[in-house]
């Protein structure tokens, strides 16, 4: 869970999923869902709480069905691969606490993995941002410059009918 809505990165809102309860018998709403990563692994479905001041993970869902194990000592927490055997995190304790250092990626993504995206989808993203050029809005992806644009290549396979009328010339009239 997060109270940092731009450290998400694919952020879905939802209407009604929830709430947290807190230790002092207070409710925080859940807002939506997104995953954060910084760059070696990725923590996915975390939980948006507007108003949370700390960064919370959830043990048993970080272990269910992800493969992964969790362990805490003394000296402070690691999380591991099951089969590969490979540590993904670490953390040193500091008094009663095991804070992650899990700074999330800011922009350009080191890799690019995009999928190529629908016609409808294509078309509904050039409509959506006022009649913007596939090629521009490829730009906003790679660039990570919208918050909830998919990251997809967006591609251009026919022409846009309002697009078209708008760059027709008239004729002039007669005098």
């Amino acid at each position: 869970m997060t109270g940092r809505k731009e450290e998400l990165r694919e952020f879905r809102s939802l209407k009604n999923d929830g709430y947290v309860k807190y230790g002092n018998n207070s409710f925080g709403t859940i807002k939506g869902y997104g995953m954060i990563t910084n760059g070696d692994s990725t923590i996915r479905k975390v939980a948006y709480v507007e108003g949370l001041q700390h960064n919370l993970i959830s043990v048993s869902q970080l272990v269910v069905g992800t493969g992964l194990k969790v362990s805490f000592d003394d000296e402070g927490s690691e999380i591991i691969e099951k089969q590969s055997k490979k540590v993904l995190l670490k953390s040193e304790r500091k008094g009663e606490m095991y804070p992650l250092n899990l700074n999330p990626i800011r922009g350009k993504p080191t890799i690019c993995l995009l999928t190529k995206a629908n016609t409808n989808d294509s078309w509904l993203w050039h409509r959506r941002l006022s009649q913007l050029n596939i090629k521009d809005i490829n730009k906003l992806v790679l660039g990570d410059h919208v918050h909830g644009l998919p990251l997809l290549k967006f591609d251009k396979d026919h022409l846009c009918a309002a697009c078209e009328m708008g760059k027709q010339h008239r004729k002039s009239y007669p005098t």
